[in-house]
């Protein structure tokens, strides 16, 4: 298919025009979503509705405006507030160079059991 009749269905499935910015376009994505999630909605057709929204919404994010992922930042906000994982703790690896310090000491120590002197 076409992909401008692609995004032309998407905008008009999330209700914005051809004018509307990508913060529109999150604005009235939540808001429908609000209003089909399958938890607030018990419609037969809400789990269907809530799949081609996020389905348009995802498309118009990628191709439309450039936006490869738009979780990208509700995964940034999750790592930062909860990602107090014992192994990783809180870093995004994005962030920095390379892996955190207590993984470098994995690193330099090998896989090797050191042997004790007796």
């Amino acid at each position: 298919m076409n992909r401008n009749h692609e995004v032309d269905r998407a905008r008009e499935l999330l209700g914005i025009s051809r004018q509307a910015t990508a913060e529109d376009a999150k604005k009235s994505f939540r808001d429908l979503a609000k209003l089909w999630h399958p938890d607030v909605n018990k419609n037969e057709t809400a789990h269907v509705k809530m799949q081609a929204l996020n389905e348009a919404y995802a498309f118009l994010m990628k191709e439309e405006f450039g936006i490869l992922d738009p979780w990208e930042d509700y995964n940034r906000w999750w790592w930062r507030q909860y990602g107090n994982d014992p192994i990783w703790g809180n870093y995004y690896p994005e962030e920095n160079s390379g892996p955190p310090e207590r993984m470098k000491k994995v690193a330099d120590t090998g896989s090797q059991p050191q042997k004790e002197n007796k």
